[in-house]
C-alpha cells in the first residue's frame, strides 16, 4: 500500500507501526539470555578446575607420603616385633603409619598396624584394609628383621567432587629407600 499521509509523511510498509521501536543500546533481555546459555558452562569449567586439582593435590600428597614412610621405614633399626603369633611393625622411633598421615594431613590414613603372620616377614600389610583410607603395605628386600632396602606403597580411593569428575579414583604411590647401616 502506498500513498501520502494527510500531513505528506510516507506511508508505506506501515503494517509493524504499531510495534515498539528498539533504541540503541537496548538489548536486556538479548543479554539475559546470552547469560542463560553461558553462564552453566563457565561455572562448570570452574568447578572442573578446581576438583581437578583438588585430585592433583590428593596424588601429590599420596607421593609425599610413601617418600617419608620409606624414609621412616629405612631408619628403623628393626621394622618388626614379635607378639601374639603376629610380627609388627616396631613404630621405633615413629610408626610408619603416623609418618605417612604427618606428610599427608587432609588424607585419612588407616590407623590398623602393619603386620605379617611369617616369623621371617619380608611384607607387612594392614588388616583390614579400609576402602576411602590410605592403606600401606611395606616391602623389605632380604627380610624386614634387617632390611637392606624398604618399599613403601600406598594405595587410596576417592571420589571427585562435582559431576565431570564425580567418578571413584584409584591412585597409589610407591618410594623404596636403601637402609644404611650405621
Amino acid at each position: 500500500m502506498t500513498g501520502r499521509h494527510p500531513r505528506g509523511r510516507d506511508v508505506r510498509g506501515t503494517a509493524g507501526a504499531g510495534r515498539r521501536r528498539a533504541r540503541p543500546g537496548d538489548e536486556g533481555g538479548a543479554t539475559m539470555v546470552e547469560f542463560a546459555l553461558v553462564a552453566p558452562i563457565a561455572f562448570m569449567l570452574i568447578f572442573g578446575i578446581i576438583a581437578g586439582c583438588y585430585l592433583a593435590y590428593q596424588n601429590s600428597a599420596l607421593h609425599d607420603g610413601a617418600t617419608a614412610g620409606a624414609r621412616e621405614a629405612s631408619i628403623e633399626t628393626s621394622l618388626v616385633t614379635a607378639g601374639n603369633g603376629q610380627f609388627c611393625e616396631s613404630g621405633k622411633p615413629e610408626s610408619i603409619e603416623k609418618t605417612v598421615a604427618d606428610a599427608a594431613p587432609l588424607l585419612t590414613v588407616n590407623p590398623a598396624p602393619l603386620c605379617s603372620s611369617s616369623a621371617d616377614p619380608t611384607e607387612l600389610t594392614q588388616t583390614p584394609t579400609v576402602p576411602g583410607d590410605v592403606n600401606i603395605v611395606v616391602t623389605c628386600a632380604n627380610t624386614c628383621a634387617a632390611p637392606s632396602a624398604t618399599r613403601v606403597s600406598l594405595t587410596y580411593s576417592t571420589k571427585g567432587l562435582v559431576a565431570p569428575l564425580g567418578f571413584t579414583y584409584a591412585m597409589s604411590a610407591t618410594s623404596e629407600v636403601p637402609v644404611l647401616s650405621p
